[in-house]
């Protein structure tokens, strides 16, 4: 080695460090970003399982109750 240059001690903690918050941030953006891709499986209506309901009721009486009569 040459007198200018003289050998550098490195901090590998810090790399480390640095490392496992970047894996932690992206971790957190993905989960943030996977629950606001997630949709509710009848959309964003709040009654929207009342009214497939009432539907479903509806077609069962128009099936069922010519038979009935």
């Amino acid at each position: 080695m040459s007198a200018e240059k003289k050998p550098e001690v490195v901090d590998l903690s810090q790399y480390k460090r640095a490392r496992a918050d970047a894996e932690q941030q992206t971790r957190a953006k993905a989960k943030v970003d996977a629950k606001a891709a997630r949709e509710p499986l009848l959309g964003r209506r709040p009654k929207a399982g009342l009214i497939l309901g009432l539907l479903i009721l509806v077609l069962a009486a128009v099936v069922l109750l010519p038979r009935l009569l």
